[in-house]
């Protein structure tokens, strides 16, 4: 017996099986809800910075909620925690925050990567 996850492509930085079991074992909805988080995030690190550099804290913090949300949602644990601790960080004035941001943008991009790669996305769509 096949496992729905054999269905999908090897996504680096995300657990397959969770993000299924999160989406009702349905690979076909999994896959678009993939490839809605790739075109949702796929400009959020320059957002999110952009956010930061002009001091808009509170409008990064809610970007690195959704990004904590919507990981959890496909499986991406990695993601999801390093989103959790991003934004407790720009709650919170953090003196790390700098370091939180690069482990975020490394991880987002590790996620982002897989997806592209593994359904042929472009990286101009």
């Amino acid at each position: 017996m096949t496992e729905a996850s054999d269905e999908l492509p090897d996504l680096p930085g995300i657990d397959k099986a969770a993000g299924l079991r999160r989406l009702m074992n349905k690979p076909k909805l999994y896959e678009k809800v993939l490839r809605d988080f790739h075109a949702r995030f796929r400009n959020e690190t320059q957002t999110l910075r952009a956010a930061i550099d002009s001091g808009d804290l509170a409008t990064a913090e809610r970007l690195a909620h959704s990004a904590k949300g919507l990981a959890g949602t496909i499986g991406a644990g990695g993601l999801q925690d390093i989103s959790r601790v991003l934004e407790l960080a720009l709650h919170n004035g953090d003196p790390l925050l700098e370091d939180y941001f690069t482990g975020f943008a490394q991880e987002l991009a590790t996620v982002l990567a897989g997806i592209a790669q593994g359904f042929g996305i472009a990286a101009d769509n």
